[in-house]
């Protein structure tokens, strides 16, 4: 009995050693100590191409945020940090035991996912900042930006000719987070400053925007129109002598399609209205469909959406004072546009605003800086704590007739309020120098009692 457990003892170790009855394992000899070996080694070659893949991905996120310079030192000194931390991280638990390691891999793989998408995206941000790279670029420094409705639905036609319904200039500092919207009647009688245009040719601020030649006039034939943009531009900067260069003075300009198009795009706008009334839209702002519609707008906080707002901002001959409200109501839906369009959450989504505007919308600025402008905005902390705040004055005048240097008639004019225009100046001086929000909050206050008496 004993010789027989010897036996299988015997034959037990032989079969450990060298596999069944002294032949050697067809799957190799391999102890667990040598199996823990070549896992190690197995493992450690994983953490380190993933750590190095980690790296790699930093890096080149790092850089595109550099050379698209669109954080502040501050932000992307904390960018850097939080990176080196997190391979650190990673890299350290590569070290560790077998949970330390195996929870270091997965920590590399997320970490890696996150840089991935984060380049991705980064990628699109740039393409889109390279795509909206013409025009005039915007820095830091203050600039006036004239914003201008046309009345024409559709696309631009350079040949056609157009009145700016809506003529407003913006006056943007980004040191001082203000915006300051000065508005002016599109009927204010004022000296036009075009080509060829005499000194002293009284006209409707609108019509300076009609593209017309000396074929288009009944008389003073000698006078040929300048360009729409640059003849209100140059009006209304010697009008209210704006210390601006021109590098500095940019246009939007929108007709009645691209506006409502705007607005629909933004997601609708909240305005508050001052006075409740319905009107009939002037024409059909849907292509699909011929019928005028009819709209009501109560007295309070109201939701629009693009046709509503349309509607809203061109009535007149529901109030009293007529243009003056209808440009009050023009400044209080730009102002609605403006925080919406200058948000931050609206910055991911420029590139479809910009297509569903179309070719209702044109402009001297270079987007791509303006958008950039934002972004380095909101890296600082006075910015994230306000945001954008926006004032606004409006131009008043008095009604009258009087002869038109378009087409010598005598047509319903808004005559030059000498002191509204020298507080308009005033403003525009005091935003442009760097005044904070709520002196020009105060200021336009004070001008809008004196206004009011």
């Amino acid at each position: 009995y004993k010789e027989v457990l010897m036996s299988r003892k015997m034959m037990s170790d032989l079969d450990n050693k060298t596999g069944y009855y002294g032949y050697s394992s067809e799957s190799g000899n391999v102890s667990g100590k040598d199996k823990k070996k070549k896992g190690n080694k197995g493992g450690s070659v994983l953490g380190v191409i993933l750590a190095l893949i980690q790296l790699v991905l930093s890096g080149l996120l790092v850089y595109q945020v550099v050379s698209a310079n669109i954080l502040s030192t501050t932000y992307l000194a904390v960018l850097v940090i939080v990176l080196v931390v997190l391979f650190a991280i990673a890299l350290l638990t590569q070290k560790g035991g077998r949970t330390a390691r195996t929870s270091g891999k997965i920590l590399s793989v997320i970490i890696s996912i996150i840089l991935g998408i984060l380049l991705f995206y980064m990628g699109q941000f740039l393409g889109f900042l390279n795509n909206y790279s013409d025009g005039k670029k915007v820095s830091e420094e203050p600039f006036v930006v004239f914003v201008s409705a046309s009345d024409e639905f559709g696309t631009y036609n350079p040949k056609e000719n157009y009145r700016s319904d809506t003529n407003i200039l913006a006056v943007v500092n980004p040191k001082t987070s203000t915006v300051l919207m000065i508005s002016t009647p599109r009927d204010y009688y004022v000296p036009i400053i075009a080509k060829s245009v005499a000194p002293d040719s009284y006209d409707k601020l609108t019509h300076a925007g009609s593209e017309l030649t000396s074929s288009g006039w009944n008389w003073a034939q000698e006078v040929t129109w300048g360009v729409g943009n640059t003849a209100i531009m140059d009006t209304l900067k010697t009008l209210y002598n704006i210390p601006v260069s021109s590098k500095n003075y940019h246009y939007v300009q929108l007709n009645f399609t691209g506006f409502a198009k705007l607005v629909d795009a933004l997601g609708g706008i909240t305005v508050d209205v001052d006075k409740s009334f319905s009107t009939k839209t002037y024409a059909s702002y849907d292509e699909d469909n011929g019928e005028r519609k009819t709209y009501k707008y109560k007295k309070g906080k109201q939701e629009m959406n693009g046709n509503e707002a349309l509607t809203f901002v061109r009535e007149r001959h529901s109030f009293g004072d007529g243009d003056l409200q209808r440009n009050r109501n023009q400044v209080k839906v730009l102002k609605a546009l403006s925080s919406k369009v200058l948000s931050t959450s609206m910055i991911t989504n420029t590139d479809s605003i910009l297509s569903a505007v179309g070719e209702s919308f044109k402009t001297d600025m270079n987007i791509g800086s303006l958008v950039k402008l934002q972004t380095q905005l909101m890296g600082k902390s006075e910015f994230s704590k306000t945001g954008w705040q926006i004032v606004s004055y409006s131009v008043t005048g008095q009604s009258a007739s009087q002869k038109l240097t378009w087409n010598g008639l005598f047509k319903s004019v808004m005559l030059q309020d000498e002191q509204s225009e020298s507080n308009a100046t005033e403003l525009m001086k005091l935003a442009l120098d760097g005044t904070d929000y709520t002196t020009l909050e105060s200021k336009v206050k004070e001008y809008q009692a004196s206004d009011n008496k």
